[in-house]
């Protein structure tokens, strides 16, 4: 027979695995939509017209942030990833520094979150003091 404490901890789980699928979910539509854009609207379109310097300037600039866009995406997609693996192995939704659970609230804002809120200040604030 299962205590309340375990069953609480068992729907605390299901809860955060949820967080963490519909949170992927999202983070995949998004690269998708970016991949498929840059599909849509690659090279050979932009070379119907004459393009001067400051046309290619443009061209650049627009790549490169749509791959900053991509890179910051996946990264995202990585930190889900890796909260999946915490969370298979029991640890996911426990600060790494004070091993207090994270409230879901946090964990709702930051699936992927591997510290709690105070945690996080301190080390923040150590970073800028450290600068």
């Amino acid at each position: 027979m299962k205590t309340q404490e375990e069953e609480n901890r068992k729907r605390r789980q299901e809860a955060l695995q949820r967080l963490l699928r519909d949170e992927r979910k999202k983070v995949v539509v998004d690269i998708e939509k970016q991949i498929g854009r840059d599909l849509d609207t690659g090279i050979t379109p932009k070379l119907d017209s004459a393009l001067d310097e400051g046309d290619w300037s443009t061209l650049d600039l627009g790549d490169s942030v749509d791959y900053t866009i991509l890179e910051m995406r996946y990264k995202t997609f990585k930190d889900i990833d890796e909260a999946f693996g915490r969370l298979e192995a029991g640890t996911y939704g426990v600060c790494e520094n004070c091993s207090v659970e994270i409230p879901l609230a946090r964990l709702k804002v930051e699936p992927f979150a591997r510290y709690c809120v105070p945690c996080l200040s301190k080390m923040e604030m150590y970073k800028k003091a450290t600068l």
